[in-house]
């Protein structure tokens, strides 16, 4: 009998076709029957491809993309630039094409195993086809609908807008279009293996030749990104932020001020202190400005610092910094904070200035620069120095003090926020190690890579959230997402008696510098599962591969909301350095915020 015969009259069960008969193509499997036709039988095909200009890509593929595309539209911890949601949608339908083709591909090898056929009539198949694709066009637009209702509530919560639908509506696009260049990328490569495969394949046995093509190929992707790609990117980048750190800052002049670096009776020259270490030595209150904020007589608050354009090693930047707080006088003030910066060498002069006012200018503040790439670019380049960094200036301002009379010993403070506050941490073994060492300190927006941070929230009390995680009852260590929980926990329960050394970290449940970390890849973290947050959407939810990619997109704009949102931490540096002075963090200080705010130029 003929195949059209055997079709014609085809029962429920077919024989396998012999060896000579020809399989139906598969980029005509999804080819659509005339209406009328009496049977359409097919082999299960998981792996079907479709026509024109789909041309050889994967059904199962596509449709898997297209779910991980309504995941991508799930909100994240902050609201959306069009770019950020064009990032999730690219890397998340590639991912979900790659799955999904995977499974097609072994849903097919199972099928041709198990020789499973499966028979539809032509109105039937029809009818399938047509109800399949309605209801992925109704979930897509349901899908859209509330991805635009969740961002609108993010907003709100975090106080800014993204631009609303036609912001998401390009992002989609652009994402579509990064997934296609993607795709591109895979079938680049995937050629290349195969050519790799046919050239090794006559010098090697016939199952090793696919592997081996493999491992070419990978090297080659690797070599090129690294050596090419990374190492150009780099350089530029390098050469970008070198001539940044060189750059004046605008509105700044030399401090006169011998209690500040730079000044003419300074060790380090003005033009040596880098960008933002000019910024850093020129900006800030003098005696007179907290005078007369806070209505009582106050000393010169001193400034000191050293940049990399005079000390290219970190330990003689850490050296100089040191002797240039011992030549203002610093180891006479009643207090020494030793802050560390973030990749450029930028400090957190809300921090800095807030113990200032808070002692009444009775402080010496010494930091130093180990870098010139912005924070994103060090994380990526450099995670060993920030805390080489941190522990280098520390331990050469605690010898200094160490040196002195224990009665003539000033208090010694550490702070960071950051990259700086993972760099400060960086110089204690553990918590105990710290609570020995220091008088007090202020982490603000800690990465959770941090050693230390993970340490401590790792060992919190039973029932206390991950994100303001409870330490010993609070007795010396104590986490908050706004200044209130440095007087209660984050469920309003009571503390017991705060006891010095007092360490704060700050830290916001929609700060994604805090939240981001590599294990989001595979695992759902505790502050996730947990889902207390108060400025973070209920919808947020897990998806592994995807929720990295949300979060990380997230980083570059968290500091692109108001104050006690995302990254923006300025507004409660003055409660939390009060909690740590023994101050009541929940006092009236507006005054002081508004006065430190006219001192933080940019």
């Amino acid at each position: 009998m003929t195949e059209q015969g055997q079709r014609a009259g085809a029962t429920a069960v077919h024989p396998r076709p012999s060896r000579t008969t020809r399989a139906p193509s598969p980029h005509n499997i999804l080819r659509m029957p005339p209406r009328g036709t009496p049977h359409s039988v097919y082999p299960v095909r998981a792996e079907q491809r479709s026509e024109g200009v789909l041309r050889h890509m994967s059904v199962p593929g596509l449709t898997v993309a297209l779910v991980l595309l309504w995941v991508a539209l799930s909100p994240s911890l902050l609201p959306r630039a069009w770019w950020m949601t064009a990032v999730n949608v690219g890397v998340s339908m590639a991912y979900g094409y790659v799955i999904g083709d995977l499974l097609g591909r072994f849903a097919s090898w199972l099928a041709r195993r198990t020789e499973l056929r499966v028979e539809l009539s032509a109105r039937s198949d029809w009818g399938v086809r047509t109800l399949w694709v309605v209801l992925l066009v109704v979930v897509s637009g349901v899908v859209w609908i509330q991805s635009l209702h969740q961002q609108e509530q993010i907003s709100l919560m975090a106080g800014v807008s993204r631009g609303g639908a036609l912001n998401q509506f390009f992002g989609v696009l652009a994402g579509v279009v990064l997934f296609g260049l993607l795709l591109l990328l895979g079938r680049g490569l995937a050629r290349l293996r195969r050519g790799v495969g046919r050239m090794v394949r006559p010098v090697l046995p016939r199952y090793l030749a696919p592997v081996a093509a493999t491992i070419i190929v990978v090297l080659i992707v690797v070599f090129v990104s690294n050596q090419v790609l990374y190492q150009r990117g780099m350089n530029w980048a390098l050469g970008n932020a070198t001539q940044l750190n060189q750059r004046p800052p605008d509105g700044r002049v030399a401090p006169s001020e011998p209690e500040r670096t730079g000044s003419p009776t300074s060790y380090e020259p003005w033009d040596t202190l880098g960008h933002e270490g000019q910024k850093f030595v020129s900006d800030g209150p003098r005696a007179v400005d907290i005078e007369r904020v806070t209505g009582v007589p106050a000393l010169e608050p001193i400034r000191t610092y050293a940049g990399l354009t005079e000390h290219a090693e970190v330990e003689d930047a850490a050296r100089a910094a040191v002797d240039e707080l011992v030549r203002a006088g610093g180891l006479e003030r009643s207090a020494v904070l030793v802050t560390t910066t973030t990749g450029t060498g930028w400090v957190q002069q809300w921090s800095v200035q807030a113990l200032e006012f808070l002692t009444g200018g009775d402080v010496a503040t010494v930091s130093m620069q180990y870098s010139f790439f912005p924070s994103g670019l060090a994380y990526i380049s450099d995670l060993e120095t920030p805390p080489l960094a941190g522990r280098l200036l520390f331990e050469e301002v605690e010898r200094r003090i160490e040196a002195l009379p224990e009665d003539e010993r000033p208090l010694l403070y550490v702070s960071g926020e950051s990259l700086g506050s993972y760099g400060s941490q960086g110089a204690f073994a553990d918590a105990d190690d710290l609570l020995e060492r220091v008088d007090g300190a202020v982490w603000t927006g800690t990465p959770r890579f941090t050693p230390l941070w993970s340490s401590l929230t790792e060992s919190r009390r039973q029932g206390s959230p991950e994100i303001a995680p409870v330490i010993d009852n609070g007795r010396h260590i104590r986490f908050a997402t706004r200044p209130l929980e440095l007087t209660e926990d984050f469920y309003g329960g009571p503390f017991v008696e705060w006891e010095e050394p007092r360490i704060v970290y700050g830290q916001h449940a929609s700060d994604p510098v805090v939240w981001w970390s590599w294990d989001l890849l595979w695992r759902e973290p505790d502050w996730l599962r947990e889902r207390v947050g108060r400025d973070v959407s209920p919808d947020l939810s897990y998806t592994p591969y995807v929720t990295f990619w949300q979060i990380a997109s997230d980083m570059p704009l968290s500091v692109d909301v108001p104050p006690g949102h995302g990254h923006e931490y300025k507004d409660e540096m003055v409660a939390l350095w009060a909690g740590v002075l023994g101050m009541d963090p929940m006092d009236d200080y507006s005054e002081i915020i508004a006065a430190i705010d006219t001192f933080v130029l940019d």
